[in-house]
């Protein structure tokens, strides 16, 4: 269910109808009613991209399903033990400071 309102385009200054879409665009100067969001999606789907790229196996259009499902659990992993090695490192890094707090 679609509610349609109006809103001031920040272009033109016209009221136009807005349906609370990130891609509406007004009616008389077609520009984007809220640009900052748009530009703020689009931002997060290239970072998105990014991030896939720097995976170790980066998953390809023509990939198999078993090979998609490889990569995919293999990145995940990969990224898992990076994560639980920073972890790691912090306990032992406040772990020492609180020794030798202690140690005074």
């Amino acid at each position: 269910m679609t509610q349609i309102s109006e809103i001031r385009c920040p272009h033109c200054s016209t009221w136009t109808m807005w349906q609370g879409h990130i891609d509406d665009r007004c009616i008389n100067c077609g520009e984007f009613l809220e640009t900052r969001r748009f530009s703020r999606e689009v931002e997060k789907r290239i970072n998105k991209q990014l991030k896939a790229e720097y995976d170790y196996f980066s998953i390809k259009p023509g990939d198999t399903p078993f090979r998609r499902l490889f990569k995919f659990s293999f990145n995940t992993v990969r990224w898992s033990m990076y994560y639980v090695q920073l972890v790691i490192f912090t306990f032992v890094t406040i772990l020492i400071f609180v020794i030798s707090l202690l140690a005074g």
